[in-house]
């Protein structure tokens, strides 16, 4: 089995990148991936997660074990074929996108809180995998190898989750400036003051919030 530390490092900045563009989270990407290909070594045809082929001529035919009727039973079906690693992380969001079952299950739900555990349930409840124990097989991936600090990454990078301020005269400086700027009619709602106070404004609110000030400022009408 290949180096699990290299292979999740080989793989989370297109996770991360992943998870910004299609929501499905980070730490499931790498776990599922880690859990269907072997770390990797097994996943031929560049296909890390196993997703079954449509008969195409290009799709792969290879021996796998599923679990049916109370038993593994080794079945031969057609899988997937890509050009990278890369290529077989978009078709995976991809498919959990295109396939409804996935949102009803709660996927992208449990997503949305960065709940991996959740997550993680939701997938088997939709029938991704018959392995009975495949929740918990990638929980305990994510949890031994720290993967949900990925998804963490990607919320930051997408301004999705509050600001790190290390202390909290830091927020109650910025609720000031921007109580400031609500007393100059600068900005029109109170809601940005007291989000600022209670420690929830995102890198991406206060990034915005700074161009619209700077903006008004200078007499422009938005």
């Amino acid at each position: 089995m290949a180096a699990p530390q290299a292979f999740i490092a080989a793989i989370s900045e297109e996770a991360v990148q992943d998870q910004l563009a299609t929501g499905v989270l980070a730490s499931i990407t790498i776990a599922q991936a880690a859990l269907e290909s072997g770390y990797g070594q097994y996943a031929k045809g560049n296909n890390l997660f196993g997703i079954k082929g449509r008969g195409d001529a290009g799709d792969a035919q290879h021996p796998t074990s599923e679990y049916i009727n109370g038993r593994w039973v080794r079945v031969v079906s057609g899988f997937r074929v890509y050009d990278s690693w890369s290529e077989s992380i978009y078709d995976h969001s991809r498919f959990l996108l295109d396939n409804p079952v996935y949102t009803r299950a709660g996927f992208f739900e449990a997503a949305g809180r960065l709940d991996y555990a959740g997550a993680a349930h939701a997938l088997q409840r939709a029938g991704y995998a018959t392995d009975p124990q495949y929740a918990a097989k990638l929980i305990r991936l994510i949890e031994q190898y720290r993967l949900y600090d990925y998804d963490r990454q990607a919320a930051e990078e997408g301004g999705l989750i509050p600001m790190r301020l290390q202390h909290e005269w830091q927020w109650k400086q910025l609720g000031d400036a921007l109580e400031g700027m609500y007393q100059k009619g600068l900005l029109t709602d109170h809601r940005w003051v007291e989000r600022a106070y209670a420690r929830e404004l995102t890198v991406s609110e206060v990034a915005w919030l700074n161009a619209i000030m700077i903006a008004r400022q200078q007499g422009v009408d938005v």
